[in-house]
């Protein structure tokens, strides 16, 4: 009996750290990347993807719940994932929506910091045009000063 509970509260520890480590990746400022596109392209492809992603991220809960019950048991599996469900249903939606753009042809490119100054500082209509840019490929430095 000694055994069964040590190795039980081994498998929760090591699950524990697997649901954390999960939890851990978050990407940043991104935009969609497919050369030759444009911002409105990109939009269209992201907003067909919201539902493939939530359902993804569902998906991915679910998933964490059924094998913290197989490795932590009925009870202390369970409280692991439920303390960390937000961040892994974000990191499913986040994986189902790279999955789905990637099948439209984007591929998720993170922003420099220089970037996203970039963007933030900019007005409307050239925040427009430095994201079309980066959407079709382009960075800061291929980009015409006008």
């Amino acid at each position: 009996m000694k055994n069964i509970v040590l190795y039980r509260t081994l498998v929760a520890v090591l699950m524990a750290v697997s649901v954390a480590g999960c939890a851990a990746r978050t990407p940043g400022p991104s935009v969609p990347l497919r050369a030759g596109s444009d911002l409105d392209t990109a939009r269209a492809a992201f907003q067909s993807c919201l539902g493939p992603a939530a359902q993804s991220g569902q998906t991915t809960l679910a998933g964490h719940y059924v094998g913290s019950v197989l490795w932590g048991g009925v009870v202390v599996g369970p409280i692991f994932v439920a303390s960390n469900a937000d961040a892994l249903r974000y990191n499913g939606e986040v994986s189902g929506m790279d999955r789905c753009m990637n099948k439209n042809g984007f591929v998720r490119r993170d922003l420099t910091p220089q970037e996203m100054r970039a963007l933030e500082g900019a007005d409307p209509a050239t925040r427009q045009a430095i994201l079309n840019h980066l959407v079709a490929g382009g960075t800061l430095d291929t980009m015409a000063r006008g």
